[in-house]
């Protein structure tokens, strides 16, 4: 070992390649380990720290660490070494170019040595080094001057502001901008990412003191209460007179329809409480006489004789296990009648044999393989989908279900990965796994990678003998108490926990893919319970909304390049907590910046893993952009513009003169180019605004087009919105909808920060309470409008909004047509007006009684929700004040007030009914003078509603809402203002709804996953178990 400076020592500024704007080790490590070999060179007598001299004093510079280095010989193994150093400047690859920053390396170790002969620096020993408010830990340092390659070795822990990083080893080139880690695990932030990871910027928050490398909790395997995958069903049953939604309430006339029959049901998907069946029915109906409908027969209402026929169901279905022994099954599927059903072909315009089958079903087991079950039994043509049907008919089913099948709990291998080395049950080190700086570069230049660990035998053993014994729910109760015995045990290290936003992902039915209701209104507008706000605001439209900024994210093996990384398999989750209720795996991935705001994320395969056992398939590419979630096909379904089902696709967005956005989703409109024909729109020479009429479908017509644009320039924001459900000549002047707007902040006196706004819509569509859709024909004009909070008085809180306007609007004056299917044109009454006025709300929340929420948990008040549910009582009002004045002298002002209670009881901890949320509202209008025009004339001047959201069992809720015209001298008491339904699966990092709102017509399914800020770094949440790893692929 000699003495003199190697040639590779750096004493200038040092430039390296920083293109991969996220990689941990490109923004803090390289940086860091640049300085390396002056750090130890200008302390090579490896004093102690108290033997140095005052750390405020200037520090060696590189020069003179070469000096002080040549003078003093080598570094002697076995001493305790200590350095500080000035490194002068380092110019990053993220600054503009010659920009250059000031850093401080300081490192420490048990043993700081300099081997002259390799041209490395070797660091061993309580390794820690220090550079620009980022630390790094490990047991063993080495850094090669001449390849500029660092490999850090045992409990690897990077940590710089909320961002930290840890491996058993890593090895990172500098001049290549490439590496490769093992065993990783860390905390991604991505609010925080763009300072942590600029070493010219002071982190986030500072550093918190140092922790040993956390590792896998070893844990129990999940318990399989459900083994058996094959079940038949004996059934028996009614048929009832009712439509589909009044069929939950029992809420119709039993009708003398007989059915019984057999059902088969085969597991296809095991996913824990979730599992998809296959459903097969095969029943006979028994009809007596009874009394037809009105239609289809030459005497409407006449009796029909009595009928037998068959029918055949078959669907798939998705099952929630709410409980071991209770389950909902909800089935999606086709229905074959033998014949035409009497009640059928004279109850309904049109009829099939053919139709779509719906089921929900409620079961409750008795032991594992005997059960009891309830099924609601509806055939029905989808909204028209099949040959133009509406309805169908509905009946009640109970039977008697036996299970059977194999009890191995066979299908696809759950993703394991073993703890890393240095932890408990650590898998024995894979052949040729590196272990130095000589091997890790060979197996670089090779191009060797990791093998797969080879599991011991004695795991397997030892499992094995700690089975517990007994029938199948012994057992899994023995498992179950077993494994939440361990999860209480692991230490999270993470602390306040909040949430902080939602990943919300749609599909929906009755979508009209445009804005009709600014979201103002359910923030101001008058008090409804949650169930009862509009669906069909401007945030709402969108179906992928919102975004996951702070990931858990662990990995077997990732190599890193200068433009991203690939792994064989990674796995990231949005939950905090160990083990994760969800999580995303993805095998062969290859992550790519492409652009400064873009990356590119592709996989051969990925699944979001829910309970660590339902898997739920995802893309295989995607692209991320800033504020933005690239989901390119779109299914919708719009029954006045577009017949139906029709299929989208969202191009990739045009960016125009830098500043301007435009998005573009050309369609296809399914339905209409099956059915043949359109009543969308009226026939060529009709008045504007007229309703639409039968006519076949041109060419143009089976196509369309959604066009959003989107400017900032100049102070001003800009977006314009076009909408063409057909590209048909004859068509395209009715098949158009356009809005838009440019607003402007602005500062007035006395009122403050403000926005104005210049607005212009054609055809525009919108709801108003009893009325139902209205159409705005044309408008343009001018507003001005504010919103914000007032300062809280004592627990209380109010927010305001107002806004003045003036603008020119065509609309109806009575309620606007709408499109029909007998061929008679219904003609509009349209009237221009010029409109001026304003409007001004006051919304205040008091609490009443405040109750303690449970112990803030994973396993507590946040097992099932977000946020922790506090027990409560609360009231909120609003008082709402509108002017509007006409050029025909008419005018329409009003004073509303509305205000009611929301109790909160239970925590949602317990299994049953423990969380309750009840809301009742009513609301009254004053209203002077009446609106000429349909679309804003107060009509609802009392009503009333209710919303209820009740635990039922473990996570599942049911939300329901209902609201209702209480005027008793309007023309529409007791018209329904507002319905809504879902039954909701509801867990700490996500939930899955499906909803329905009979009023809005409008249902879907929404998936949402939670955004949380945490505290601390939480521990790895790949389940893992010993046995495991001999009876399945290790991840």
């Amino acid at each position: 070992m000699a003495g003199s400076l190697p040639s590779g020592t750096p004493s200038r500024p040092v430039h390296h390649n920083r293109s991969f704007r996220s990689a941990w080790v490109a923004a803090g490590v390289s940086s860091m380990l640049a300085a390396l070999p002056a750090v130890v060179l200008s302390n090579p007598s490896g004093l102690r720290a108290a033997e140095q001299s005052q750390p405020s004093l200037p520090q060696p510079s590189a020069p003179q660490a070469e000096a002080s280095a040549t003078a003093a010989g080598p570094q002697s193994a076995g001493s305790v070494g200590t350095g500080r150093l000035n490194t002068g400047s380092l110019s990053a690859g993220s600054l503009p170019e010659g920009t250059e920053i000031p850093l401080e390396l300081e490192l420490s170790a048990n043993t700081l040595q300099y081997d002259d002969a390799t041209g490395r620096v070797i660091a061993e020993g309580n390794v820690q080094a220090m550079l620009a408010g980022g630390r790094l830990l490990a047991d063993r340092l080495e850094y090669e001057s001449r390849t500029r390659t660092v490999f850090v070795s045992g409990s690897v822990r990077l940590q710089r502001g909320l961002q930290y990083m840890q491996a058993s080893q890593l090895r990172y080139s500098l001049l290549e901008g490439s590496g490769e880690a093992d065993d990783v695990y860390g905390v991604l932030d991505l609010d925080g990412s763009e300072t942590d990871f600029s070493l010219e910027k002071a982190p986030l928050v500072p550093l918190t003191p140092a922790r040993p490398l956390t590792c896998t909790p070893i844990l129990p395997p999940i318990p399989n209460w459900h083994p058996y995958d094959w079940a038949v069903t004996a059934w028996g049953g009614q048929m009832i007179d009712a439509n589909f939604g009044d069929t939950f309430f029992f809420n119709g006339r039993w009708r003398p329809e007989y059915l019984a029959g057999v059902g088969i049901n085969k597991r296809l998907v095991d996913g824990g409480p979730f599992a998809f069946d296959l459903d097969l029915n095969l029943m006979g109906h028994a009809a007596a006489t009874q009394q037809g409908g009105p239609y289809n027969q030459t005497v409407p209402n006449a009796n029909v004789p009595s009928q037998a026929f068959g029918e055949g169901t078959l669907g798939v279905g998705l099952r929630i296990w709410m409980q071991p022994w209770l389950s909902l099954f909800l089935v999606e599927g086709v229905s074959f009648n033998t014949e035409v059903s009497n009640y059928e072909r004279t109850y309904r315009e049109r009829f099939n044999q053919f139709l779509n089958y719906l089921a929900f079903e409620v079961e409750a087991l008795v032991n594992p393989r005997w059960s009891v079950v309830g099924r609601i039994h509806h055939r029905s043509g989808a909204y028209g989908v099949y040959s133009g049907v509406r309805e169908g008919s509905n009946g009640y089913l109970i039977g008697l279900r036996y299970r059977f099948g194999d009890s191995r709990n066979a299908g696809r291998p759950r993703p394991t990965m073993p703890p890393a080395q240095g932890c408990p049950d650590a898998p024995p080190l894979e052949p040729g796994t590196a272990n130095s700086m000589t091997t890790a570069l060979d197996r670089a230049a090779s191009g060797q990678a990791p093998q797969k660990p080879t599991p011991t035998q004695t795991h397997g053993i030892a499992q094995q003998a700690t089975q517990p014994t007994g029938g199948v729910w012994q057992v899994a109760r023995a498992q179950e108490r077993a494994r939440s015995e361990a999860i209480s045990q692991i230490q999270q290290r993470i602390s306040g926990v909040q949430l902080q936003q939602r990943l919300r992902l749609e599909r929906r039915v009755g979508f009209n893919d445009r804005k009709t209701v600014p979201d103002t209104a359910n923030t101001y507008g008058g008090i409804r319970p949650e169930q009862l706000r509009d669906l069909n605001t401007t945030s709402n439209m969108k179906l992928v909304d919102g975004g996951i900024s702070r990931w858990r994210f662990q990995a077997r093996h990732i190599k890193l390049s200068p433009t991203g990384w690939t792994a064989s398999r990674m796995a990231m989750t949005n939950d905090p907590y160990t083990p994760a209720q969800s999580w995303l795996e993805a095998v062969g991935v290859q992550v790519t910046v492409v652009g400064k705001d873009e990356t590119l994320i592709t996989a051969r395969t990925t699944r979001i893993l829910l309970e660590d056992r339902l898997p739920i398939p995802g893309r295989q590419r995607q692209r991320l952009r800033k504020n933005n979630v690239d989901t390119p096909v779109v299914i919708g379904f719009d029954e006045r513009d577009r017949n139906g089902v029709f299929v989208g696709y969202n191009a990739k967005p045009i960016t125009v003169a830098k500043t301007g956005t435009l998005l573009l989703q050309p369609q296809i409109m399914l339905q209409r180019t099956i059915d043949g024909s359109t009543n969308s729109y009226p026939l060529p020479g009709s008045p504007p605004g007229s309703g639409g009429v039968p006519q076949p479908v041109q060419s143009g017509d089976q196509f369309g087009l959604l066009a959003r644009w989107i400017d900032n320039r100049w102070g001003f924001s800009s977006t314009a919105n076009l909408d063409l459900s057909t590209l048909s000549s004859q068509n395209l002047t009715n098949g158009t909808r356009s809005w838009g707007e440019i607003a402007r902040a602005v500062k007035l006196p006395l009122l403050g920060d403000s926005t104005a706004r210049l607005f212009g819509a054609y055809r525009f569509r919108l709801w108003n309470g009893s009325l139902g859709e209205q159409d705005v024909y044309a408008a343009y004009g001018f507003s001005l409008e504010d919103q914000g909070q007032l300062p809280r008085w004592g627990d209380s809180s109010h927010n305001f909004y107002w806004r003045v306007g003036f603008g020119n609007y065509k609309a109806c004056t009575a309620n606007c047509p709408s499109n029909n299917s007998s061929g008679t044109e219904v003609i509009p009454n349209l009237g221009e007006f010029w409109r001026g006025g304003g409007i001004a709300a006051l919304s205040s929340s008091f609490p009443l009684w405040r109750g303690q929420p449970a112990p803030l948990t994973a396993d507590q008040a946040l097992l099932n929700s977000p946020v922790p549910i506090v027990p409560g009582l609360r009231l909120d009002t609003n008082v709402t004040g509108t002017l509007a004045y006409y050029n025909s002298g008419q005018y329409q002002n009003t004073l509303s007030f509305s205000a009611g209670p929301i109790l909160t009881l239970g925590h949602f901890t317990r299994p049953f009914l423990d969380y309750t949320q009840f809301a009742v509202t009513g609301g009254v209008t004053l209203r002077q003078g009446l609106s000429p025009l349909s679309f804003d004339r107060a009509v609802d001047l009392g009503t009333l509603n209710f919303g209820l959201t009740q635990q039922i069992a473990g996570p599942m809720l049911v939300s329901l809402g209902y609201g209702f015209n209480v005027d008793p001298a309007s023309g529409y008491y007791g018209a329904t203002t507002g319905s809504y339904v879902e039954l909701r699966w509801q867990r700490r990092s996500y939930d899955i709804g499906v909803y329905y709102s009979p009023y809005e017509q409008l249902g879907g399914i929404r998936i949402r996953l939670n955004d949380f800020n945490f505290k601390g770094t939480g521990v790895p949440f790949v389940p893992y178990h010993p046995s495991q790893a001999g009876l399945r692929q290790p991840f």
